[in-house]
């Protein structure tokens, strides 16, 4: 939740083991065909109200939040959205809770300064991989996760998303992963992103968040796969 100094990083491994990858590959495959409708679904409804106050316990699964988001069809004018942003919780656990009130108590914002939250299921009342989109998406307000001297675009344009977690110790689960690889293609297609605007916040400023053991370089490699997979899948126009 708060910027740490950089240390000198590690070598990052060239791809996730066995395990890791077979349960990232086997959601995305299964979202593969809904990416079209979570496009739509990364859209906020009008109302501020996400239906869960901050705090309350979450008892749905990951995949039942992301039904919720692809049933949205009350959609609301959005922001013009440039670049996405991931974070990390720098801790083992929590809830929307507690980086809400983090947040307002030390960075002395309104609420929680991140537009997505992407939970590990450790903190009672939440799911491996489960996406809480928060307030400050559902109002379409500027993010407040990545202040750069004389670059207020990257709040201002950039899409905050934390995983729940401290990567500079351990890993994100799997769960994590592939729930934030159907996001961000979801997000990047909605709202045009290039994949060179998919960024960690360690990109940004002197910062290790999203952690020093996070995959970025594996994360990246697997989403343009993703995205370029879905711009070749024929239309129902091309299909014999």
């Amino acid at each position: 939740m708060t910027d740490e100094p950089r240390r000198e990083k590690p070598a990052e491994t060239k791809s996730m083991n066995l395990g890791r990858m077979a349960a990232v590959w086997l959601t995305l495959i299964a979202a593969m065909g809904m990416v079209g409708l979570i496009c739509l679904a990364a859209m906020p409804t009008r109302s501020a109200d996400s239906g869960k106050r901050d705090g309350e316990a979450n008892e749905r699964p990951a995949e039942a939040t992301r039904e919720s988001l692809i049933r949205t069809d009350d959609l609301a004018p959005v922001r013009n959205w440039k670049y996405i942003v991931i974070h990390h919780s720098a801790t083992r656990s929590a809830t929307l809770e507690a980086i809400n009130r983090w947040h307002r108590e030390t960075l002395h914002t309104t609420d929680v300064g991140y537009h997505f939250v992407i939970n590990n299921g450790r903190a009672g009342g939440t799911r491996d991989g489960e996406i809480t989109p928060t307030t400050r998406w559902l109002e379409q307000r500027a993010g407040a996760h990545c202040h750069v001297a004389g670059h207020p675009e990257f709040n201002e344009q950039g899409i905050g998303i934390c995983l729940v977690g401290h990567f500079n110790r351990e890993q994100p689960t799997a769960a994590q992963m592939a729930s934030l690889e159907v996001l961000v293609a979801a997000l990047a297609a909605r709202y045009h992103i290039p994949l060179e605007r998919v960024v960690g916040h360690g990109e940004l400023k002197n910062t290790e968040c999203p952690g020093t053991l996070f995959p970025m370089r594996t994360f990246l490699w697997e989403l343009r796969q993703t995205m370029l997979a879905e711009r070749l899948r024929p239309t129902a126009a091309e299909k014999p």
